[in-house]
């Protein structure tokens, strides 16, 4: 009989532990996409848009798809993350390219280098703006890459012509070419904002599908409840296997 609890015991403690594994592997980005974690906070917060777009273009061949085309949507990933599917581009190992990210309301990001290495990465805004460098009458916040600092926002001349260069940086130093890396997959963290608990809400409701077609936040939540039942019922069995060896 203690070998049965035991083992019922086991079998019971990797059916919980598989619950938080499994929702681990819906945080984590994939280098084929790049993410953006869209501000929702303080002057530079973006509200009441229905679209992201990535806008990328090489510094020599110019953009890769016109302004705002469908193919520059990004996908909504929740919780404030957009992402954009970069494996349908073709980059030249030895090009520059540089993205924007904006929304259909007129919200955009100052332009931001990106190399074969941010594949997978995030970016995000850093909470400050600078000048547009095509219309110096309008702002655009900065946006920069969570894990590959050594990307720098983009050193450009603005309509007066005076140089841009919000970090100060050595234009050879930076990395600017796409190269060969074929990016990596990092923890997507959660953004810590007012509107989150609604945003979560809202996501219960409707949930997230990925590039599979799957439901990611409903799978998870039905694999908890399932795992839950499975480890309550387990314990009941237990707890009845030992009152009946007693008598």
């Amino acid at each position: 009989m203690k070998k049965v609890i035991s083992a019922v015991l086991v079998l019971m403690m990797l059916l919980i532990c598989a619950i938080p594994l499994y929702a681990r592997a819906a945080e984590t980005t994939e280098p084929g996409y790049i993410y953006f974690a869209v501000p929702t906070e303080g002057s530079v917060a973006w509200n009441n848009f229905k679209n992201i777009y990535c806008h990328i273009w090489s510094k020599t061949g110019g953009d890769v798809y016109g302004w705002q085309e469908k193919a520059e949507r990004c996908e909504d990933m929740g919780n404030g993350y957009w992402r954009y599917d970069m494996s349908a581009i073709s980059f030249d190992p030895e090009g520059e390219y540089s993205l924007i990210f904006s929304t259909n309301t007129g919200s955009q990001t100052y332009n931001l280098n990106v190399t074969s290495s941010c594949l997978g990465d995030i970016a995000y805004c850093d909470g400050t703006t600078n000048v547009n460098p095509v219309d110096g009458e309008k702002t655009c916040a900065v946006a920069r890459w969570t894990n590959n600092k050594n990307v720098h926002p983009a050193i450009e001349t603005d309509s007066a012509g005076d140089v841009i260069n919000i970090d100060g940086i050595d234009p050879e130093e930076a990395e600017t070419k796409w190269g060969n890396s074929e990016g990596k997959s990092y923890e997507l963290p959660e953004i810590a904002t007012a509107e989150k608990e609604t945003e979560a809400s809202a996501q219960e409701d409707t949930g997230i599908a990925n590039q599979d077609g799957i439901n990611t936040n409903l799978a998870t939540t039905w694999i908890i409840i399932v795992c839950s039942v499975a480890a309550a019922a387990i314990f009941a069995v237990v707890v009845y296997l030992s009152k009946k060896n007693k008598k």
